[in-house]
């Protein structure tokens, strides 16, 4: 296998994981589980503009199905990125703490997207919440249209570029330069 050819699958697997890294953190989520509690903690951050920073963060604490104890963030998104338009963080707690006092073993949807780091202190944010059953199964059809649209579009984008370079390439003057290039790299002889 020639060195180009190792560098375009090496690129092209770059950009690959970049994409799908930036799709899995934006695109919704699912989860079933059961809210413990809300909390509201204030967050100090240094703003080089505008010095110190305070903000107010919403949690919601949450138990799933196995057991495992999730938190999440409940924070508006405003006009920023990503565009969910949330601005209802307050609600959205209203609500939490309802379901709540309502009764514990109420098992509820979280729709969220995110990473959770524990290490950089990040949570998944919580975007809105639903009654469901606790056998509640979540098929997630936004993500699926959005993704097979996705493939369609690089496939046809792919295509077309493919085209787009043969034309080019029948050209004597894009071969001069592919010629000037491969002298220039050294992989061929004046």
């Amino acid at each position: 296998m020639n060195t180009w050819r190792i560098i375009k699958y090496v690129l092209v697997a770059i950009l690959v994981v970049a994409v799908g890294g930036f799709l899995h953190y934006n695109l919704p989520r699912t989860e079933v589980v059961q809210l413990t509690g809300t909390e509201v903690k204030r967050i100090d951050r240094k703003d080089p503009e505008q010095g110190q920073r305070t903000r107010d963060v919403r949690y919601l604490s949450t138990v799933t199905r196995t057991g495992k104890v999730r938190v999440f963030r409940n924070e508006d998104t405003g006009w920023g990125w990503p565009p969910y338009f949330k601005f209802d963080s307050a609600d959205l707690t209203g609500e939490a703490q309802k379901i709540i006092r309502e009764s514990e073993s109420r098992w509820v949807r979280v729709r969220y997207y995110g990473w959770r780091s524990n290490i950089l202190s990040l949570f998944p944010n919580a975007v809105s919440l639903k009654v469901v059953d606790k056998d509640y199964t979540h098929i997630p059809v936004f993500n699926i249209l959005f993704l097979t649209l996705l493939v369609a579009g690089a496939f046809f984008l792919v295509r077309r570029l493919r085209r787009l370079g043969a034309q080019i390439g029948e050209t004597g003057r894009f071969q001069s330069i592919s010629r000037s290039f491969r002298r220039l790299l050294g992989r061929e002889q004046p």
